[in-house]
C-alpha cells in the first residue's frame, strides 16, 4: 500500500503510542488508540485511481497473444465487483483522452447512462423492483470477440451485463477494445443496445422491390480465410450486370450493418429492383478477427483487397451474370482499395468509388481532425488531449512513409507502410476503365480536399462521372428520411443514389460537363473542357 507524503509522522506517532500503551499497561486505551490509527491511515490511503499502476506498452509482445475473452471477462468482474484498481491497472493512460486516470472514473462505471446504469436496466427488466448492484454479475458465456480494426490496431470484446438471479436476461451492453499488447483502449455502453435490446427487423427501403429478385448464400475466398456471402440475382434468364460490394474500415458484416441502417442491404435491393446483381459478404476481420488480428505483418491486400478479387471471380463463375459486366463498389476504405483491385483484374468492367477519401494515409491527418473538434469553435481541455494523441499517431505514421521506426500502439507499421506512396486518384487516372464517383458535400467523415482529390486528378477524363449529394451521410445515407427512435434511427441510402449507380451500370451518362458547383450536384461527366473550379 503507497501512502501520501506525510505518512512517516503516522509510523512514528504508532511506536511512541504503543511504547506508551505497553509501559503503563493502558491495553484499553492502545485499542482504542490503534482503531483511532487505523481510521487515520485508511483516510490517507491513495485512491484506487491514484494507487493504480497500468503496465507501459510492450511493442515486442507477439499481437494479441492474450485471451481477448478471457481478459474482456476480467475487466467486467472487477467492475461490478468493485475492484476498479484492477480495472484501472488494465488501462493504456497513453492513450485515453484524459489528463489523468482519476477523470475516468471508473469508481461511477454504473453511472454512464447519466442516470444509473444497472438500476435503471434491472428496473426495466425486472418489473420496477429496486436491486442493488451487487445482484449485477457478467455472462460467463456472452463475451465474444466482435471484430478487429486494422486501421487502429484494436479489437473489440462484447460484454453483457446480466441480473444474477436472471442470467438469461441480458440488460446492459458494454465494449471493450484492447491495444495489441492487452491493454484497454476503451470502455463503452452500448446504449442503444441497453435502452432498446437487439434490433430484431430491419425496415425494407420504399424503392426495394423484394419480389423482383432472389438471394442466394455463397461462400468467398478459400480456407483459412472463407467468408459468408449472399448473392442477389433479378428474376429472370439474364445475363444481368453485377456489383462486388467492398467493405470501408473497421469490422463489418455482409450487410454492413449500424444500428438500424444496413447499408450494402439497401444497395443490394435496389440495385436488384433495377436489374444489377450485386454480391455482398462479411468482412475478414469480423469473421477471423482474432486470427487477421494476430498476424504479426498486414496490408490492405489482405484486408479487402484479395477477398474482393475472390468475390469478381465468384460472380464470373455464375450462371445468369454477365462476366464481361462485373463493376466493383467500394466503400470509404474500400474506394481506396478499389484501383489496386482493378490493377490486379483487368477485366473488371469499372470502379464505384463511393465516398473515397483521395491523398496518402497520413496527409492532413492531424489538421482535418483539428479542424473537426475546433468545428463549434470551442476547443476544451479534453480536445486538446485529443488533438495531441492524433498528432502523436499522425508522426508515427510520417515516421514510417520516411522509413524511420516509429512505435505507436495503434499503428501497425505494416499496415500503413502499404500506402506509404499510394494515392488512390493518381492509380485511378491511369486505369482504361470508366468509373463513377460520388460524394456527399455534408460528409461527417471527409474533408472538402480529400473528395476535391478525384475531381482535381479525374475531371479531364470523360469516362469519368461525378455525382455530389447534399444531405446525405458518409455512408449516402439520407438524412431527409429518417424514422424510429432517437438512439436507433431508421435511415436508408438515398433513392437517388440507387438510381445513379444502376443508371450508369446500364451505360447512361450525364451530358452535362463538370464546370462548376452546380452541375456536380445534378451529375457532370469529366472531359477536356472541364473546369471545374475546386474554390
Amino acid at each position: 500500500m503507497r501512502l501520501r507524503p506525510g505518512t512517516w509522522r503516522l509510523r512514528a506517532f504508532w511506536r511512541l503510542h504503543v511504547g506508551v500503551a505497553l509501559a503503563f499497561g493502558l491495553i484499553s486505551s492502545g485499542l482504542a488508540g490503534l482503531v483511532a490509527l487505523t481510521l487515520v491511515v485508511n483516510a490517507v490511503t491513495l485512491p484506487a485511481c491514484e494507487a493504480a499502476t497500468p503496465a507501459p506498452p510492450d511493442f515486442e509482445v507477439a499481437p494479441f497473444s492474450f485471451d481477448p475473452e478471457e481478459r474482456a471477462l476480467a475487466l467486467g468482474h472487477a467492475l461490478v465487483n468493485d475492484d476498479v484498481r484492477v480495472a484501472y491497472e488494465m488501462l493504456a493512460p497513453e492513450v485515453l483522452h484524459v489528463g489523468s486516470l482519476c477523470e475516468i472514473g471508473l469508481e461511477n462505471f454504473r453511472s454512464l447512462t447519466g442516470e444509473g446504469l444497472t438500476d435503471v436496466a434491472l428496473d426495466r427488466t425486472l418489473g420496477g423492483e429496486a436491486h442493488a448492484a451487487s445482484s449485477v454479475g457478467i455472462d460467463e458465456g456472452r463475451a465474444p470477440v466482435f471484430g478487429f480494426d486494422p486501421s487502429n490496431d484494436l479489437l473489440s470484446v462484447s460484454l453483457q451485463l446480466t441480473p444474477r438471479e436472471f442470467p438469461e436476461n441480458p440488460v446492459s451492453y458494454v465494449r471493450v477494445t484492447f491495444l495489441r499488447d492487452g491493454r484497454v483502449d476503451w470502455i463503452g455502453l452500448d446504449q442503444a443496445m441497453t435502452e432498446l435490446g437487439p434490433l430484431r427487423e430491419f425496415p425494407v427501403p420504399a424503392y426495394a422491390d423484394v419480389d423482383a429478385f432472389e438471394e442466394t448464400e455463397v461462400a468467398v475466398g478459400q480456407a483459412p480465410w472463407e467468408l459468408g456471402g449472399t448473392l442477389t440475382v433479378p428474376r429472370g434468364h439474364g445475363p444481368f450486370p453485377a456489383v462486388v460490394l467492398v467493405h470501408g474500415s473497421g469490422f463489418a458484416d455482409r450487410d454492413a450493418t449500424r444500428g438500424a441502417a444496413k447499408m450494402f442491404r439497401d444497395l443490394a435491393w435496389g440495385l436488384a429492383s433495377k436489374g444489377v446483381a450485386t454480391l455482398r459478404y462479411d468482412k475478414r476481420t469480423l469473421t477471423h478477427a482474432l486470427a487477421f488480428a494476430r498476424q504479426p505483418d498486414f496490408t490492405i491486400d489482405d484486408e479487402l483487397v484479395d477477398d474482393a478479387l475472390a468475390a469478381v471471380e465468384l460472380l464470373r463463375q455464375t450462371p445468369r451474370i454477365d462476366p464481361a459486366r462485373i463493376y466493383v463498389l467500394g466503400v470509404s476504405l474500400g474506394g481506396v482499395a478499389a484501383p489496386r483491385i482493378a490493377q490486379r483484374d483487368s477485366t473488371i468492367a469499372g470502379l464505384i468509388l463511393y465516398s473515397a477519401p483521395s491523398g496518402m494515409l497520413w496527409e492532413d491527418f492531424a489538421e482535418q481532425r483539428q479542424r473537426r473538434l475546433k468545428a463549434d469553435g470551442v476547443v476544451s481541455a479534453a480536445d486538446e488531449r485529443r488533438l495531441g494523441l492524433v498528432r502523436a499517431r499522425a508522426a508515427a505514421m510520417e515516421a514510417l512513409a520516411a522509413g524511420s521506426p516509429a512505435r505507436h500502439m495503434k499503428v501497425r507499421p505494416s499496415h500503413f507502410l502499404d500506402r506509404a506512396d499510394y494515392r488512390p486518384e493518381a492509380i485511378a487516372r491511369d486505369l482504361p476503365i470508366p468509373m463513377l464517383i460520388l460524394h456527399s458535400f455534408n460528409d461527417e467523415l471527409l474533408s472538402g480536399e480529400e473528395i476535391v482529390g478525384w475531381v482535381a486528378s479525374l475531371r479531364r477524363r470523360d469516362d469519368v462521372v461525378f455525382r455530389l449529394y447534399r444531405e446525405h451521410t458518409h455512408s449516402l445515407l439520407d438524412r431527409r428520411k429518417v424514422t424510429g427512435p432517437d438512439l436507433r434511427p431508421e435511415i436508408h441510402v438515398g433513392s437517388e443514389v440507387i438510381k445513379d449507380i444502376a443508371s450508369w451500370v446500364a451505360g447512361e451518362r450525364p451530358a452535362r460537363t463538370c464546370v462548376d458547383l452546380q452541375a456536380w450536384h445534378e451529375g457532370c461527366r469529366g472531359g477536356p473542357n472541364a473546369a471545374f473550379d475546386a474554390d
